[in-house]
């Protein structure tokens, strides 16, 4: 009998969020919070910066995996930390706007690195309380 090749090991690496929220562009908005709020403490990030971005149509859960893939891309590419989201629908376009600014190594910790926002087991349910997402942090 051959010995397998390659095994599954048990994992504790990545993080699962839920972000609870009265409408579906709070929740885009209060999820962006959650994934900087992992990443620094954002009392530490100053109102410098506003920047926002528009979304076109799309099923809750492809907005929802696009704006934190876009939120997430800030800080990668642009090591831009963000204090405050907002969104709105404009039309049939959700628009999220942050405030912020770049991150400052002599006054904010950057506490983990977040590598992705994965698609796997991201769900987004609309209930009687509102929205409820859930969503996997690559770390």
């Amino acid at each position: 009998m051959r010995r397998a090749a390659f095994r599954l090991l048990p994992h504790t690496a990545d993080l699962r969020v839920e972000v609870r929220a009265p409408d579906f562009p709070s929740l885009c908005a209060r999820s962006v919070e959650a994934v900087f709020s992992l990443l620094t403490d954002r009392r530490r990030v100053r109102r410098v910066e506003r920047r926002a971005v528009s979304f076109p149509p799309g099923s809750p859960e492809e907005l929802l995996l696009s704006v934190l893939r876009r939120a997430l891309l800030l800080f990668s590419l642009d090591r831009y930390l963000v204090r405050d989201a907002d969104a709105n629908m404009e039309g049939e376009n959700l628009v999220l706007s942050v405030e912020g600014e770049p991150s400052d190594a002599s006054r904010h910790v950057v506490s983990r690195e977040i590598k992705a926002v994965t698609a796997h087991a991201l769900t987004v349910e609309c209930g009687p309380p509102g929205y409820t997402a859930r969503f996997l942090l690559d770390v």
